[in-house]
Order: C-alpha cells, then structure tokens, then sequence
C-alpha cells in the first residue's frame, strides 16, 4: 500500500512558447526565448539582454545537475522529464513515486517583484497564472497550484486575487521582498489582500526567490552557490519577522501563512530570538497578545530541505505537522539524491512525526479533502500504509522512466 505523500511543494517548468501565446503583444520582446547560438549553446533572454546562468535551463531542471558527477549543460528538450511541463505525464510520475498531490509552483516566473517594469511582471504573472490552472486542470483533485502574485501594485493585485479565486487557486505565491521601496507583505496597506484569502479559506505561501535578489539588496556578497547559502534562508527569515512583528496574524487571526524553500533547521532559533529581542526592546516595540512561537505554531508553516540537520529541533518547537515536506522537483537545488528517501530513513524522528510531515501537516494548512482524494486514488493507497514501505522518488522515477 502506498503512503499518500503531499508534495507541499513541487514545480513546473514554464514552456517558453507560454510567454507568446500569453502574453499582451507590448512585452513579448522582453519575455524568456530560448535559442542556440553560433557555437550551438543555448542562449536564453530575458527583458531583452542575455542572462549570465552558468548553466543551463536543462540542468536547473535536473535535480543533482549541479553536484559532484552532474552537467552543466543538460538539454531541456531531450534530457528532461516531460513531467516538468506536460500534466499527463506529472500524474504517471506522481502514481510510480506515490504522490497523492502536488502543489505546483513555477521556475521561471519566480522573481518578479524584482522587475523595473510593473507592467510586465504583472502581466507574466496573469500569463503564467492563465497556464497552470490550464496544466492543473488535468486532475484538479491531485494537481494543485499556486498563483503568482507581485505586489508592487495593490489595486491590481487585488484584482488578479479576485481572478485566480474563481480559476480554482489552492494557494498564492509572495515574494519574501515584494518591492523595492521597502514594503512588507505584512504591511497594513496589505489587509485587503490577507482579508481576501481569509474569506476564501486560501492560505498564503511566502516562497524564496532569486538568490541575489537585488531587491534584497545584498547581492554584492554571493556569487555562486554563496547564493544559495545565505540569499534563500534570510528571504523567509526577514519574511517570518515581518509578519510576526507587524501584528498581522493578530489582525486576521484566520490567515495561514507558509514559508517554503528557505531550511527548515534555523526556524527554532529565530522564533526564540524574536521572542527575546521583544522582551529586552519591549519599549520601543509594538504591543503583541502571542508570543513569536506562539504565533507561528498558531498559524504558520515551514518547509525545506528533508535532511537539514535543524529539522528535528524545528519540529520539535512548533510541531512535525507544522513542517511539511517538499520535493522541489524538478529543480537542481531540491533534496539530493532523494527527498522521499532522505525523510524516511532519517532516523531521528519517529514515525508519526514522518507521517506528520509527508500528509497529515499539509493536508491541513491546504485544506484537502483527504476522503474525495483518496477516492480518486482508487486501492492501493492508504492513509495508514507503514512508512518503511514508501518508495524512494527518484528511484521510482527511473523505473517508470524505465518501463
């Protein structure tokens, strides 16, 4: 039997041929194109320069590409799994890995908020969000997605919001740093926004962008996989502080809020250190009825790399149910060589805290309905199936690939 993993999680690789067909005619000159130079390389543009990737979109689309024994020049078309772009395809992979769901977010379409042009990031994200209800609308029971949502401009926002609740949305996707001049996603400016979703029943997911974010504004540090050593986890870091200092899950105590691919480990130290910053600058700070650990076991969630040494101390803090695990596939940077295998042979943490983890956690911030998914999976599955017989994801991608 197998167990029904919810893949918190997952992500798809936008064809380049969405951005002509989807976007206005005007910016279609500065969407992502794809081609081969003289010398045969790929050449991939976007906002009409070159981009400086040291590898290519294949390779970021290959989990492991980037490790010891991997390529830099993996070829998108003929090397990668179709599953990244093509629904048919995702669900076989799902069924051989013994994922129930995945909740889909994309690749090329993260980072937006950090465009110059508000126009063309708000009109990549209605391009973007048109394709994936269209991809997930193959199963919509088991393919789920995230809506992108820059917030650089609020009244549209708020109209996109309004549209992608009525295409079926399980979740909206906001940047750690949503714009340049310093607005937070936790701002009161926002309230309309949060009390949207929280009248929908949606919860909001905070998911790590671009590395070097130049909205960030600390780029000058990294180069390479400095990047992604600090630029991912001190996203959601600095994302968890503003929504726990700004007073917004007092202000919407209904509002869900999930920080996903930034670590896990580093999330017990940091509630603790908000909670004792508080206590010595409770002067100059503002009044808050929860403690910062409080808040977070209330409302919010976390998700990250399955064998981040921290992981146990986090679940420990604010509950294994509140840490949901994530594939990341079919990225380069996910869980190396296999996120199923590496959460369930970590021995450090019992069963019920796996099965916290891989279902029950993100059923709940998701809100699925467990019985008609499981209805849909037909026999073969079961919710109490033991975690020792899971199959690994990777592993069960070759057989299918295989076969």
């Amino acid at each position: 039997m197998k167990l029904p993993i919810i893949d918190a999680d997952g992500h798809v690789m936008e064809p380049f041929s969405l951005w002509g067909e989807r976007l206005p005619a005007r910016y279609r000159d500065q969407a992502w194109t794809s081609s081969r130079g003289e010398d045969g390389r790929e050449v991939v543009r976007f906002f009409g320069r070159a981009t400086a990737f040291e590898w290519t979109i294949g390779s970021l689309c290959t989990p492991g590409a980037l490790s010891a024994g991997g390529r830099l020049d993996i070829d998108l078309d003929t090397e990668v799994d179709p599953g990244a772009h093509d629904p048919v395809r995702r669900i076989e992979l799902m069924d051989a890995q013994g994922i129930a769901v995945s909740v889909l977010f994309p690749t090329m379409t993260l980072g937006l908020d950090d465009l110059p042009d508000q126009g063309f990031a708000n009109a990549s994200a209605s391009a973007y969000n048109g394709w994936i209800a269209d991809f997930c609308a193959h199963d919509p029971l088991r393919l789920r997605w995230a809506a992108v949502l820059p917030l650089g401009d609020l009244d549209w926002a708020a109209a996109e919001l309004d549209r992608v609740l009525a295409a079926g949305a399980t979740t909206v996707m906001l940047s750690p740093i949503p714009t340049p001049d310093g607005r937070t996603i936790a701002d009161i400016e926002t309230d309309a926004l949060w009390a949207r979703l929280v009248e929908a029943g949606l919860p909001a997911v905070v998911h790590a962008s671009n590395p070097a974010s130049p909205t960030l504004g600390l780029s000058r540090h990294w180069k390479n996989r400095g990047q992604w050593q600090m630029g991912v986890p001190i996203q959601l870091q600095l994302a968890v502080m503003h929504v726990i200092d700004s007073g917004l899950l007092d202000r919407f105590p209904d509002a869900r809020v999930g920080f996903f691919e930034g670590d896990v480990g580093w999330l017990a130290h940091w509630l603790g250190r908000l909670d004792q910053t508080y206590e010595k600058m409770a002067l100059v700070s503002a009044p808050r009825s929860r403690s910062a650990l409080e808040q977070f076991r209330d409302q919010c969630v976390i998700s990250g790399e399955p064998a981040d040494a921290g992981l146990v101390l986090s679940a420990a803090t604010v509950g294994a149910d509140r840490v949901l695990w994530a594939s990341d596939w079919p990225h380069q940077d996910g869980a190396w060589p296999d996120p199923i295998e590496i959460l369930r042979d970590r021995s450090d943490l019992s069963d019920a805290d796996k099965r916290a983890i891989f279902v029950d956690g993100p059923a709940r911030f998701y809100r699925l309905d467990m019985p008609a998914i499981m209805a849909r999976l037909g026999d073969g599955w079961s919710r109490d199936a033991p975690i020792t017989g899971i199959p690994g994801m990777l592993a069960a991608t070759r057989r299918a690939v295989d076969a």
